[in-house]
């Protein structure tokens, strides 16, 4: 039977998604998520289930335990308050919604569970997060020496630079491989990493471009997007298929 997946949605109190898009009215809000994630769980051979934002955290939790594997998404920004920060100039848009689900899905999965996790962009930062670490609220502003890692006008498979992959890691293990080109929509980034994390791919400016939790459980994260390469580079589906075979042994 395929794993069943876990996919963290977006929030947004927008109306031009439906408005733009002719499948709403004003005044609505919206929960969606980029096919890339679905069609990345899909050719992997896992079974899709998105993961709606809920007005009750308990009515959310009980789909953990029916799931094989969860799969933490991009989006906004996370409020920096949760990670004993305070706002700043050039913090994107937050999501309260969002962050309050996430992190205690997160928490509950990485310390009372043993499901496997892969995080990708704002999930791997909402896992350094709920893991203890703080993030950079904004490269451009704390650290302007590095190089661009906002190409938005790149096409999602373009890659942007290329990142190190640290020997002996799971990463290392999935792609075989000392370095890997990555594509990068990111303008925060890990800064102090969490409890129990390594860093497992870094960029040569040291931002950190992967982490994992050591053992044998699976719980990878990326600051990358993988799932965008995948039609352009088949490689890239082999993080994918390295998660869901462990949900399939989980």
């Amino acid at each position: 039977m395929k794993p069943i997946i876990g996919i963290c949605t977006n929030y947004s109190s927008k109306d031009d998604h439906g408005l733009i898009t002719k499948l709403g009215l004003p005044g609505q809000e919206w929960q969606l998520v980029a096919d890339d994630y679905v069609k990345a769980v899909e050719r992997a051979g896992g079974v899709p289930v998105i993961l709606p934002i809920t007005r009750d955290i308990n009515n959310i939790l009980p789909i953990l335990d029916i799931l094989d594997g969860i799969l933490f998404t991009g989006g906004s920004d996370i409020d920096p308050l949760k990670y004993g920060d305070m706002p700043q100039h050039n913090l994107g848009s937050i999501c309260p919604e969002r962050d309050v689900q996430e992190l205690t899905l997160a928490q509950k999965a990485l310390y009372e569970m043993e499901i496997p996790i892969l995080g990708i962009c704002r999930g791997h930062q909402l896992i350094n997060v709920a893991s203890g670490g703080t993030l950079y609220y904004d490269l451009n502003t704390q650290l302007p020496d590095v190089m661009c890692h906002t190409s938005f006008h790149a096409p999602k498979y373009h890659t942007a630079h290329d990142a190190q992959i640290i020997a002996g890691t799971k990463m290392h293990e999935i792609f075989s491989r000392e370095v890997i080109g990555v594509n990068s929509y990111h303008h925060q980034s890990i800064d102090v990493l969490g409890k129990d994390f390594i860093v497992s791919m870094a960029a040569k400016d040291g931002i950190i471009e992967a982490m994992e939790k050591p053992g044998d459980r699976f719980v990878v994260s990326v600051q990358w997007h993988p799932e965008m390469m995948i039609d352009r580079n088949p490689n890239y589906i082999q993080l994918f298929k390295a998660f869901i075979e462990s949900c399939s042994k989980a």
